[in-house]
């Protein structure tokens, strides 16, 4: 269990988080989005120990430590236990241009106390395996990108924070990221050895990242504005539901007039079609009374807000 109370974090005059609340949860996978500017690299940072808040609390397994200006956090032994089991990825990290790939994981693959084999193995895993002996300066941004994930892997963590894992990918290495993940058993059913596996993973591309967090926090300036699983946000925003409607040729003009007749939902026409808009609480109800207009439709389409939608609605 990680907790946050009333994380504050000041750069000077600048407020980049204010009074943040948040908890995650073991085995879990959470996403937090919001656009640039938003705070998530500083939240992510104030996760894993590499800046402190100016106040609230952070908290662990283990016994908290008192800092500065009312701060509480973890104290050494706790943040060494927390740092075994972390593997991080951060948005940008320079790499040695000098150093082969290979050179570069088996770096990290010491520092975390894993064999120096895993390097090439993760190479493998990431798809690097035969640009394993060259030199990174010849890297493309993609590729660099996938040493950074494969770094984040090293050690078998079973904590993985990822930041902007997406930047620089091209549709294969989005695919080989969701599969990678999936493999290492932060995606899905855990896998029998090993326990619990958590993932926080920040991003602004919140429809790319969206399926693989089960609740979702939305950032925006620095504050939590909306927390909870896809269908918990989309109910809160309160955004409406879109029936699209093809009627038959013979009955556009009547099931238009019966449309307007039913629970309380606007018509409008789309050409051929008829868009219907209801709330989330009366969808239900819509549908049901639909069945009465029998053959008259041909066709009907529910649309649910989109969690984008929902984005710009709570941001």
């Amino acid at each position: 269990m990680i907790r946050l109370e009333k994380i504050v974090k000041r750069y000077g005059e600048v407020e980049a988080l204010g009074l943040v609340d948040l908890e995650i949860r073991p085995g879990e996978s959470l996403g937090i989005f919001g656009h640039n500017g938003s705070g998530k690299t500083t939240l992510l940072r104030i996760l894993v120990g590499l800046s402190r808040p100016s106040s609230g609390t952070l908290l662990f397994d283990g016994s908290p430590q008192r800092g500065a200006n009312g701060t509480t956090y973890p104290g050494k032994e706790s943040w060494r236990a927390f740092h075994r089991r972390l593997g991080f990825m951060p948005e940008r990290i320079a790499f040695h241009e000098n150093l082969t790939g290979e050179q570069t994981l088996a770096h990290f693959a010491r520092l975390r106390g894993a064999p120096r084999r895993q390097a090439l193995e993760m190479l493998e895993r990431v798809g690097l395996g035969e640009a394993a002996k060259r030199k990174l300066g010849g890297y493309s941004k993609g590729m660099l990108q996938r040493v950074n994930l494969a770094q984040a892997l090293l050690g078998d963590p079973r904590v993985l924070i990822l930041d902007e894992p997406l930047e620089g990918l091209d549709p294969h290495g989005v695919r080989l990221f969701f599969e990678l993940l999936e493999t290492a058993g932060f995606l899905g059913s855990c896998p029998e050895e090993g326990g619990e596996r958590t993932l926080v993973v920040a991003s602004h591309r919140l429809l790319k990242l969206s399926d693989a967090a089960r609740r979702i926090c939305i950032l925006s300036a620095g504050k939590v504005r909306a927390l909870g699983t896809a269908e918990e946000l989309r109910r809160d925003a309160e955004l409406p539901v879109r029936l699209i409607i093809h009627p038959r040729t013979d009955c556009n003009g009547a099931i238009e007039s019966a449309l307007g007749e039913l629970s309380p939902a606007s018509v409008e026409r789309d050409g051929e079609r008829l868009v219907a808009s209801v709330s989330q609480a009366q969808k239900m109800t819509f549908i049901s009374q639909l069945n009465g207009l029998g053959d008259a439709i041909l066709d009907l389409r529910i649309k649910e807000p989109t969690l984008e939608e929902v984005y710009f609605e709570m941001e």
